[in-house]
């Protein structure tokens, strides 16, 4: 069993997609497979098909376990066709505050996740934007981190040093086993000079260990995401599609 969080301090990189369709993908390779959605806007659990506002969520189980009360009955995973859901909505944020007067807050969601743990095959975390106190928890309890890159972007490399110190501090204070598994260039356009310049200038940087497979800009990740669907579901064939399968193969090729 691996847990694997994706995780990047910039916004808007298709960082919630990615990790979607990573589990999606593991999930058509017949593994089991757990989605959790550690970001209080919910974009996970909702784009996983779930009605976040309408199901308990993984606050439920983080305030019980903060409050020292926590059992199974606590942790509710709904599940789409494709993979199990933990799901969140806007209440994570106050349990974010509230994890800053906790003993050890960092181990929270670990503790969470170990009695359902051994279920699955993979476990994918998707984290908010920030480098805060959730993130952490992310971290603690993860084998590997992904960092979503945009082709995009010429800042597309700005907070990663900050990014790499977390995961630095918590490898050496938490986690020692915590690993950077690489980068992944998102929303590429192979017509535009731009996206192949910045693209290089991320797998030229030395600090970098970036996918071979970049996974392209469709709309059809966008018509996915609205009508709740991976794009390995919503269209198959396409060339998101395989693009998430390819990255996903070479995702578990260094794994091993």
């Amino acid at each position: 069993m691996k847990i694997i969080t994706v995780s990047t301090q910039k916004g808007g990189v298709g960082k919630t997609t990615t990790a979607i369709n990573i589990a999606a993908a593991l999930a058509e390779m017949n593994k089991k497979v757990l989605l959790v959605d550690l970001d209080p806007q919910g974009n996970a659990t909702t784009g996983s098909g779930i009605d976040n506002m309408n199901v308990k969520t993984i606050s439920d189980a983080m305030k019980a376990d903060i409050e020292g009360t926590f059992t199974l009955k606590d942790l509710y995973i709904s599940s789409n066709e494709e993979y199990d859901v933990l799901a969140s909505n806007i209440e994570l944020a106050n349990v974010e505050l509230a994890l800053g007067n906790v003993y050890a807050r960092e181990s929270v969601l670990k503790r969470v996740l170990e009695p359902v743990k051994r279920k699955y095959d993979y476990i994918v975390i998707d984290t908010l934007p920030s480098l805060g106190i959730l993130t952490a928890n992310a971290f603690t309890v993860a084998d590997y981190v992904l960092v979503p890159i945009l082709a995009k972007d010429i800042y597309s490399l700005q907070g990663f040093d900050a990014l790499v110190h977390s995961i630095n501090v918590v490898r050496r204070c938490i986690n020692p086993n915590l690993e950077i598994l690489g980068e992944i260039i998102t929303m590429y356009d192979g017509r535009n000079k731009n996206d192949k310049i910045i693209s290089q200038m991320v797998k030229d940087d030395e600090r970098t260990n970036v996918f071979n497979s970049v996974i392209p800009s469709s709309t059809k990740v966008a018509e996915a995401n609205r009508n709740g669907q991976s794009v390995i579901k919503y269209e198959p064939n396409g060339k998101a599609a395989e693009a998430y399968r390819r990255l996903t193969e070479e995702i578990l090729e260094r794994m091993e």
